[in-house]
């Protein structure tokens, strides 16, 4: 018997070598019960490592990875593997005598007949460079954004500070220093660390060094170095004794300050390190100027420094003067679609060349001298028109003028697409609102491809107003429990008997009246009170069940829909468990509904939430399913316990695509061990339809309308 085992178990290796051969990748496989022992590996992966076949052979191959900072825990990758599940994950990697390197690891587990998971085959990739282009786009993305958005020159170094502790994780703690107005050195780290250390220092003569030197400097001790004693007790603090020092220039080769990075084990090749520094330094030196360029701006009142154009308080004074003087003309607000990569490409001056040659091209395209131009934000023009029509061939024959030519921008011929919102003022549209009204057209221009030009509307405006409106009497609405709940039964499709609830939030307003769920809880998200619409229908839930159990009468389960604000909120588990326990309900009486995509915010936290609901007996339900941008991958991995088909497919149902559809969400949910809830059911032919593709719940007004507690209570009692 055990020669038959051994037979058995030399024939699977030499096939799972075979495979890791022909994979044609590094690879390497442990045994799982002899403590994920190494047994084979090939020269790649040695290399790879820096490690010898023979120095492999037995070693603990998880001792290889580092589970500090890991986006995926060793362990859930070990519990994984012994339930037989593929694994693949992005790690750091250690090697023998070299930096850690950034991998992609597939781990094929191989089960023996009793489904124990005896051996794992896992092929192993360097994507350092992959994953550190993708941290410097994404840095890049972040600090453009912030310039965008006029963030203070902390808040930028401050995106630095934070990418870098994230990206070598958990190896250093960085600083970067730079030259202010005075003497001494601004100093910025990351958001852990913003109260361990002042935010200004001396210049000392180490640092003074760094930034005459034309390369780096490494001190391996940092008690032996000259540089505040701050920043060694921080050093100490962050438990860092090394550090490595890097002057940061400008595009003149000015230096500005300085790089400080703390570390404990040298996060990377010599090569590669300085590489990267040396883009990020691009960074801190674009943000650096564009903190001295908007000084200046402040400094010349009615100029764009960076263009020469009028600025935007120039602007408002031209267009007080056409009010006082009650003339009427038009706004036009102009943005070429490409700004945004034209800076990420070519740098922040590229974009104000561009900026510079269209508001050129603009004059000399001309024939009013009514017409005055001035730069608006950074990424857009302004125009105003006295004149009473606007003749829109013209302007459009005028835009596909101005952008036939290509722009020079440096050495480099760029076309580009331009978005124009236009908006009227008069006597009875004062130039602030129509501003206001370009924007929100530009606003939607840039939701459309190519060159397009949108004129502000009177039903936008409606649109507009109504929300506002609706906002503000929502807080009043929720400081006064306005907010309602009606309940909407779901029944099981074979005995119509009534399986659970759905609770829905409605609002009569004393003063607006009946408001749709459709208009106010678009209305609550943007302005981030939805959370507490959540909460009330909960808690009148909650009510509602305490004072049957009180009555001693039957319990059924309740959904709740919960937002994705509300979801993510560092107290959303809290808040939701002291409710119940505020109204004695057991958590099985309570299904949570979030919507489909909630895992593609922020899948680890998403998950994390889940699992801890699940830990006190809630049940978690996908609402709406069909109509997001869901990853089925993401899907499996979310423990849910129902999928609910959206109604939009069953009223669909007889058409062959949307049939197709409906079965394949029903035999997911079945596959993945959900239970499949149909909503929207109107007719009796739908609900054969979905019994016979195997459908187990539905809800909609063939079975019951959404109903009053008072309602409910009656059929319940029945």
């Amino acid at each position: 018997m055990m020669q038959q085992i051994t037979q058995r178990n030399d024939y699977l290796l030499a096939s799972i070598y075979r495979l890791g051969e022909n994979s044609k990748k590094s690879y390497v496989v442990f045994d799982v019960k002899a403590n994920h022992s190494i047994l084979h590996c090939n020269d790649s992966f040695c290399e790879l490592t820096n490690f010898s076949a023979t120095k492999l052979k037995g070693m603990d191959y998880f001792s290889l990875l580092s589970n500090e900072g890991q986006t995926t825990d060793v362990d859930t990758i070990k519990e994984k593997l012994d339930c037989g599940t593929m694994i693949q994950a992005k790690l750091h990697h250690n090697s023998h005598n070299r930096p850690p390197f950034w991998a992609e690891i597939q781990a094929l587990p191989f089960q023996n007949e009793e489904c124990e998971t005896e051996y794992v085959l896992l092929l192993v990739k360097d994507v350092t460079y992959y994953h550190t282009e993708e941290f410097l786009t994404r840095l890049g993305k972040a600090m453009f954004e912030a310039i965008e958005k006029d963030n203070s020159l902390e808040k930028k170094m401050r995106i630095i500070c934070n990418g870098l502790d994230e990206f070598f994780l958990p190896n250093v703690s960085s600083m970067v220093l730079t030259r202010g107005d005075t003497s001494q050195l601004q100093v910025f780290t990351s958001n852990a660390n913003l109260d361990k250390i002042p935010t200004v220092c001396d210049r000392t003569n180490f640092y003074i060094t760094v930034m005459q030197a034309n390369e780096f400097i490494i001190a391996e001790d940092l008690t032996t170095v000259d540089i505040p004693d701050a920043h060694k007790e921080y050093a100490i603090l962050t438990e860092k004794q090394s550090g490595w020092f890097m002057p940061i220039r400008n595009q003149q080769q000015h230096c500005i300050g300085l790089f400080a990075i703390f570390y404990n084990a040298y996060p990377s090749s010599r090569d590669f390190f300085v590489g990267l520094f040396h883009k990020i330094a691009a960074l801190v030196a674009l943000a650096h100027t564009y903190e001295k360029t908007q000084k200046q701006i402040l400094d010349l009142a009615y100029t764009d420094i960076t263009t020469g154009l009028p600025n935007r308080h120039s602007f408002l004074n031209i267009l007080d003067k056409f009010e006082s003087q009650g003339r009427e003309g038009f706004i036009k607000i102009i943005k070429p679609s490409e700004f945004h990569q034209i800076v990420e490409l070519y740098g922040r001056e590229a974009g104000d060349e561009l900026l510079r040659q269209i508001a050129r091209r603009f004059v000399e395209n001309k024939n009013e001298r009514n017409e005055y131009i001035a730069r608006f934000t950074s990424s857009s023009l302004i125009i105003s028109r006295t004149i009473s029509r606007e003749n829109m061939m013209y302007y459009d024959a005028r835009i596909r003028d101005l952008i036939q030519k290509p722009f020079i921008i440096g050495d480099k011929q760029i076309y580009i697409t331009l978005k124009t919102g236009i908006a009227p003022f008069s006597k009875d549209i004062k130039v602030a609102d129509a501003i206001r009204f370009a924007d929100s057209a530009l606003s939607y221009a840039c939701k459309k491809p190519g060159t397009r030009t949108e004129i502000f509307t009177k039903e936008r405006n409606d649109q507009l107003e109504q929300q506002m409106t609706v906002l503000n009497h929502l807080s009043y609405a929720l400081k006064n429990r306005e907010i309602s709940v009606n309940l909407q039964p779901k029944v099981d499709l074979k005995t119509g008997e009534i399986q659970s609830i759905e609770a829905l939030a409605r609002w009569i307003s004393p003063t607006l009246g009946f408001v749709s769920p459709e208009v106010f809880i678009p209305v609550a998200e943007n302005a981030g009170k939805v959370r507490e619409i959540d909460l009330q229908i909960l808690e009148l839930v909650l009510q509602w069940l305490s004072q049957r159990k009180s009555s001693g009468k039957t319990l059924v389960k309740v959904a709740v829909n919960i937002s994705p604000d509300h979801f993510y909120h560092p107290y959303f588990v809290k808040s939701v468990v002291e409710l119940l326990r505020k109204y004695d309900i057991d958590p099985n009486y309570i299904i949570l509904e979030v919507t489909e995509n909630i895992g593609l915010v922020d899948f680890q936290t998403a998950l994390t939430i889940i699992r801890e609901l699940n830990n006190y007996g809630f049940e978690t339900s996908v609402d709406d399913f069909g109509i997001g941008f869901s990853s089925l991958s993401y899907l499996q991995k979310l423990p849910f316990a129902e999928l609910k088909i959206d109604r939009s497919f069953i009223n669909g149902i007889h058409d062959a695509g949307t049939l197709a559809i409906v079965r394949s969400i029903i035999q997911l949910a079945l596959n993945l061990g959900m239970t499949s809830v149909a909503e929207g059911i109107e007719s009796e032919e739908q609900v054969e339809i979905l019994r016979t593709l195997g459908c187990k719940i539905g809800q909609g007004y063939y079975y019951y309308k959404p109903m009053s507690i008072e309602q409910l209570n009656d059929i319940l009692d029945a």
